[in-house]
Formats: C-alpha cells, structure tokens, sequence
C-alpha cells in the first residue's frame, strides 16, 4: 500500500509541475497589442489589377526590407475585404518612419520592385496611405 501511494503522490507531483512550467497557472492577459504608444502604423491600400503578381512582389518587397533597411519596422500584407492588397507597416517612432521612408526613395532595390508593384497594380496615383500614431 505505501509503493502506491507514493507512486500516486510522485504522479501527482509531476503533474503539477508540468502544469505549472506549461504556463497554465498565469493568467491570461488577452491579444498583444498591435502596437504601442507612440509607435506609427501605416496602412497602406493599393486597389490592384493583379492581385496575385502584385501580392508576390508585395512579399518580395517585405523581405528585402527586412534585410536591407537600415532602419528597421515590421511589415505584413494583406488582403482587403474588397480583394485591394494593403500592407501594415509598423514603425517605433515618426523619426524611425522618416528616415525608413528617405531609405526606401533612396535605394535602388526597392525602387525598382516600386515599378513592379505598380505594373502589377497599375498607377501609383491610386495608392492611399493611412498614418496613425498609437496612443
């Protein structure tokens, strides 16, 4: 009788360490915040003609900045609801933005994916920006 109470007693114990590193006895804090006070979000929507080429160089464009800006933020396409492809772009301040968006007239590389962009899409002229400052 005590090999099997200790052997319940040891289940036990594990059980409850197991549940405990699992992060389950935390409590839930909700969604992370899309962004943070002061940061900028840019949403930008480009109604497109082609939505499946435009949607490929959107991605090709997003990886390159990830890897070549010197001046980090954070990217990720989309779709909108009435099929325009949108990017939401995060930056840690209005300074950081300023001179991503300088890097980004500047380079070539990125220049150049611009131009597929818009052959994929059609006229830059119907590319709208939303620019929020999170509170």
């Amino acid at each position: 009788m005590t090999v099997i109470k200790t052997t319940a007693l040891a289940l036990t114990a594990l059980l409850i360490s197991a549940t405990s590193a699992a992060g389950h006895h935390e409590e839930w804090e909700g969604p992370m915040l899309a962004a943070k006070p002061g940061q900028i979000v840019i949403v930008y929507y480009w109604p497109c003609a082609d939505a499946d080429s435009g949607m490929s160089v959107l991605k090709e464009m997003i990886a390159y900045e990830r890897g070549a800006s010197p001046h980090p933020y954070s990217a990720a396409p989309a779709i909108h609801s009435d099929g325009a492809l949108v990017s939401v772009d995060v930056h840690s301040s209005a300074e950081s933005m300023d001179k991503a968006v300088a890097w980004q007239q500047s380079d070539a590389t990125w220049q150049a994916q611009f131009a597929e962009m818009e052959a994929a899409c059609g006229s830059a002229d119907d590319l709208s920006t939303n620019v929020l400052t999170m509170k």
